[in-house]
């Protein structure tokens, strides 16, 4: 397998300052290494600004080395994407496995979705379904990228499609006053995609989402994934001869990070994506700046 380059990101000290207040709200994990590949890790207890230092307290430590003094990379994950810095340990407290960390001025945000993008149209035949609310005055499981011409699309032939669709997982068993509706996705990773709506679906089924968290599932070529907490992150208007003049828009929405789903990208992309990847390429970056 091959190895994109990873894109770091550069954070000022006010970014910084807000995902490391976050990363210690949440006491979550932070990793932190000398040299890769071998890498510790620990939790985010406590953090505070001092002559305009940011200064990371990290407990329950998964290590016995003795670092004071010592410079050390950290990484940490808010919302599935990672963050990579430096720091001096200026305290260590060997007994409570506990230490201080005084970071340096920059975070770097790594670009995740570029590195495990895979364009999936039109190679693969992957398709996004999601359940919504019926309007009473129409009953429409919209499968094409045509608008539609009349208000009695929904035909045997589309109950049919919709059977089987439902038959892929349970998540897609539909209540009384819910229906189904699917788009052929256009490109993927771990945690996000994109496909093309027309006009209605927009207006009938994607406006309606707002800005809340949803379900869908993902169909990879028969193979399933559902697909938790997604949100739509952008609908961009889109002009393309492939859709014979009928106005689209391109929609974009982020899930919970699937580690299978991952898992199957690479299988396809040829691309792998681990921490040590990324610690070594962290570890290079950061020479030259």
């Amino acid at each position: 397998m091959s190895r994109a380059k990873i894109n770091f990101i550069k954070l000022n000290q006010e970014e910084l300052s807000a995902k490391i207040a976050l990363l210690v709200s949440e006491t979550s994990r932070v990793i932190f290494w000398k040299t890769a590949p071998r890498y510790y890790e620990g939790k985010a207890f406590l953090f505070d600004v001092r002559q305009r230092k940011t200064y990371l307290t990290i407990s329950d430590c998964n290590i016995h080395l003795r670092l004071s003094g010592e410079r050390i990379c950290l990484n940490f994950s808010i919302n599935d994407i990672d963050y990579f810095l430096r720091g001096k340990v200026v305290e260590q407290e060997e007994n409570n496995m506990q230490m201080v960390v005084e970071l340096e001025e920059h975070c770097f945000r790594v670009e995740k979705r570029s590195r495990e993008r895979l364009l999936t149209y039109p190679v693969y035949e992957v398709y996004a379904y999601l359940k919504y609310a019926k309007n009473p005055a129409t009953n429409v499981v919209f499968f094409n990228k045509k608008e539609q011409q009349s208000r009695d699309f929904f035909s045997e032939i589309d109950n049919l499609q919709k059977n089987r669709i439902q038959s892929l997982t349970s998540d897609l068993h539909l209540g009384e006053s819910e229906d189904l509706v699917g788009f052929r996705v256009e490109d993927l990773s771990s945690s996000g995609l994109s496909f093309f709506a027309n006009t209605k679906e927009k207006e009938n089924i994607l406006d309606a989402l707002g800005d809340g968290k949803f379900s869908l599932v993902l169909n990879f070529e028969m193979q399933v994934f559902n697909l938790e907490e997604a949100s739509i992150v952008y609908k961009i208007n889109y002009i393309n001869s492939q859709f014979s003049g009928v106005p689209m828009y391109k929609i974009g929405i982020t899930f919970k990070a699937s580690p299978s789903l991952k898992r199957k990208i690479e299988d396809h992309s040829g691309i792998t994506v681990d921490l040590v990847d990324y610690q070594k390429e962290f570890e290079e970056f950061i020479k030259n700046e």
